[in-house]
């Protein structure tokens, strides 16, 4: 019975002892400084979430961003190996390194405080050529900036501010929407931006398919005349010369105008565009000179197509030079139908005195042009 009990008693104190010796070595096991793997994202603004996948995140103290500004953490959230934080509100803008300390050591990783990224409220032109400017107005425009057309195509920038930058259009442009990249984050154009190919028809300085402006026709009572339309002052010009049509109301609902060719004398063919109507601008520059009440007709003309003008009336209702774009597709005949612009040949430029008064009238307009969208 005692050698029994005696045999009980030693496998009892050399269980006991393993216990002992086990236990004695489980605290003898150092837990080691935090160590980062990987982590994400490297840049963004105030409470932006940041994840980091490594080890040893137990016993944390304190996670510092640069100054020593703290940001919150649950250390009973996550994993021994997931870290999740935010940035906090008041960091400094700019490189950071953020320190994750806990009782056992820290470790540092980089890390870029940006402002919220950036808006685009609106821009302008909404279609333009290489070496055009551009204008974008939004907010949060902060470096580092880049501007990018079709989503690759980098323009330089040459004046920015907080709200509002001004890019010139890059080469290799055809259509898309304008990517603004600043403080980490992009914006995009709400609408898309087109390359386009201008057809100069007149500029009133010899240059256009319709330059010779003694070939244009001037009719009903207007002051001008294949002799002296074409002017360089009163008002100043935008460069060069510019066609002056000016009169008072002879009775009849229409002053008078030009037409940019001669009839059965020198017939143009047609103005040879290739976009379509939808994609298709009049454009212009008109100044009133100061004389009120003054509208401008717009008058389009086929050849081989609609024998009817289709027509457009823009008021002139401005101070100075103005440019208008005006698309094909609100032209419209007596009938409401709209113009095919490859048959297009002619383009009337008439007074209209819409209040039928004996006011004088005066428009002058220059770089006369289509615009088509590519």
């Amino acid at each position: 019975m005692l050698a029994i009990n005696m045999k009980v008693i030693t496998t009892i104190t050399q269980l006991g002892l393993a216990v002992l010796i086990i236990i004695g070595l489980g605290s003898c096991t150092r837990v080691g400084a935090p160590a980062v793997d990987m982590y994400g994202p490297e840049t963004g603004p105030a409470q932006t979430l940041i994840t980091v996948h490594g080890q040893n995140f137990v016993d944390l103290v304190a996670i510092d961003f640069d100054e020593e500004v703290a940001a919150d953490f649950n250390p009973s959230f996550g994993k021994e190996d997931v870290l999740l934080f935010r940035v906090p509100n008041d960091a400094i803008v700019g490189d950071n390194m953020i320190k994750i300390e806990s009782e056992h050591g820290q470790v540092e990783i980089p890390f870029r405080v940006t402002l919220d990224a950036p808006s685009v409220f609106d821009f302008g032109p909404k279609f333009g050529n290489e070496g055009e400017h551009v204008w974008i107005t939004g907010k949060n425009f902060f470096e580092p900036l880049e501007v990018l057309f079709f989503d690759s195509i980098p323009g330089d920038i040459v004046y920015h501010q907080e709200d509002s930058l001004v890019v010139v259009v890059p080469p290799n442009v055809q259509k898309g929407r304008i990517k603004v990249k600043a403080n980490g984050g992009f914006s995009l154009t709400p609408e898309l931006f087109f390359s386009t190919q201008e057809l100069l028809v007149n500029d009133f300085d010899g240059n256009g398919v319709r330059s010779e402006t003694d070939k244009w026709l001037f009719y009903g009572g207007i002051d001008q005349n294949a002799s002296n339309a074409v002017n360089n002052e009163s008002p100043d010009p935008i460069d060069g010369n510019f066609l002056k049509l000016s009169g008072t109301d002879q009775g009849s609902s229409w002053v008078g105008g030009a037409e940019s060719n001669s009839g059965d004398v020198d017939v143009f063919n047609t103005f040879e565009i290739s976009s379509d109507i939808n994609n298709t601008f009049l454009q212009l520059d008109i100044n009133s000179n100061g004389q009120d009440d003054t509208h401008l007709i717009l008058i389009l003309a086929e050849r081989d197509g609609s024998t009817n003008d289709f027509t457009e009336t823009v008021a002139v209702n401005w101070s100075g030079w103005n440019n208008v774009s005006i698309p094909l597709n609100r032209f419209s005949d007596i009938n409401g139908a709209t113009p095919d612009p490859q048959k297009l040949r002619t383009i009337k430029l008439h007074l209209f005195n819409e209040l039928s008064s004996s006011q004088k009238m005066e428009v002058n307009i220059d770089n006369l042009k289509f615009i088509q969208i590519q």
